[in-house]
């Protein structure tokens, strides 16, 4: 007779991701700075409009967005991934020809 292990609930195994938790204390994941304050007249700008930002291509043809201000550690690497609409930190710098958000 095999036993089998019970199922755990979605919600008692999802956890709260390390990107996700730097967020929600409002610390950029990548820089570890204070995001970029919200004002009603001027929204929050996003990583994708920084000019900071450096897209690293994977050998398989992929490509993933980093931090440049971050230096590349040991096996090249600058942080973690990072998404376009993620919200960007006190670091900010508009890229040429970034499109402000609605």
């Amino acid at each position: 007779m095999t036993t089998t292990t019970p199922l755990i609930p979605a919600p008692a195994r999802s956890g709260r991701g390390s990107i996700r938790m730097h967020l929600d204390r409002g610390r950029h994941p990548a820089t570890k700075v204070p995001l970029l304050g919200a004002d009603l007249d001027n929204p929050p700008a996003v990583c994708g409009g920084c000019a900071n930002t450096v897209l690293k291509r994977l050998d398989d043809g992929r490509e993933r967005l980093k931090c440049g201000l971050l230096p590349r550690g040991s096996r090249g690497l600058r942080g973690p991934d990072l998404r376009d609409s993620m919200p960007a930190c006190v670091q900010y710098a508009a890229a040429p020809g970034a499109q402000r958000n609605p």
